[in-house]
């Protein structure tokens, strides 16, 4: 990936590559609906509701962008982030 030299106002997501995102939320409506607004975004979107899952993902296919929720029911969102 080559460095871009911009400034943060000036960042737009098409100057990105990879536009994937994971989003890792234990609440199915919430995760569903922030799904669909960022996939409108142009985000290609990969969703997890368990630490587990969201670990799985990230093995076969790192994200270059993620949302995390960090108190997931049964897991540890920050073990996802450090991961």
């Amino acid at each position: 990936m080559k460095a871009l030299k911009i400034t943060p106002k000036q960042l737009k997501l098409e100057d990105f590559e990879d536009k994937s995102l994971l989003i890792v939320d234990d609440d199915d409506p919430l995760r569903g609906r922030l799904s669909r607004a960022m996939e409108k975004k142009g985000f290609l979107v990969k969703g997890a509701k368990t630490e587990a899952e969201a670990i799985d993902i990230i093995q076969k296919t790192p994200p270059n962008f993620a949302v995390v929720d960090l108190r997931l029911e049964g897991g540890n969102g920050l073990k996802i982030v450090k991961f």
